[in-house]
């Protein structure tokens, strides 16, 4: 009976510097942003060398593009994205998946720090790029959600609600994060329990109309 391969010692190895290099540039560019951190700056930070950094990604724009492909994967994977029961109203599905969507903000600060920092500072075009497929994919998260909630009063219409409300909502989850990196006594599940009510509430609107 075959035996199961053990894993290869040097490519965990690789792994784990890849992991402990996105690490030192994520905690450092989220702090300094991308054109304050150097590739010397990330070999003290994570106390790997130049060489390797290198090895692993070429450049520094290699870097961040792995660095926001890990971070969007990590904190979209936190996002629930299932679809309402038969009892959910729109309220009550907004609430509970915006609500469990905003634990993503105290999870994840370093990633979304750094994507408001490269979207108000950086206009190179290739971080410009980064930062909008990032951006593409959370109102396609948004969306989502948005057309699910109405699909169960409105299913005609739900997506034409989402395509009217989606950029509404991706404005209330960023004004939600800031709010909570001035302010962080703030409740960022009351924050996002506004933002429920506020959707549902021009969704519902919409309906009437």
């Amino acid at each position: 009976m075959p035996t199961a391969a053990r894993p290869n010692k040097r490519l965990l190895q690789g792994e784990r510097s890849r992991d402990e290099i996105l690490d030192a540039a994520s905690r450092m560019m989220s702090v300094r942003g991308f054109d304050g951190t150097s590739i010397a700056d990330i070999a003290r930070e994570s106390g790997l060398p130049n060489s390797s950094i290198y090895w692993h990604f070429n450049s520094k724009m290699g870097i961040l593009a792995a660095v926001m492909e890990r971070g969007a994967e990590r904190f979209f994977a936190s996002v629930p994205t299932t679809p309402p029961t038969t009892d959910d109203t729109p309220e009550s599905y907004l609430l509970r998946t915006l609500r469990d969507s905003g634990v993503a903000f105290v999870e994840h600060p370093e990633f979304l720090r750094l994507f408001v920092l490269l979207l108000l500072s950086s206009d190179a075009p290739e971080v410009k790029e980064i930062v909008e497929r990032v951006r593409a994919h959370g109102r396609t998260n948004l969306h989502a959600l948005i057309q699910h909630a109405f699909s169960t009063v409105a299913p005609e219409r739900a997506g034409a609600i989402a395509d009217e409300l989606a950029d509404f909502a991706m404005a209330g989850f960023d004004g939600a994060f800031l709010a909570l990196q001035a302010t962080p006594s703030v409740s960022h599940e009351r924050l996002m329990e506004q933002l429920a009510e506020a959707v549902a509430t021009l969704g519902r609107r919409i309906v009437e109309a």
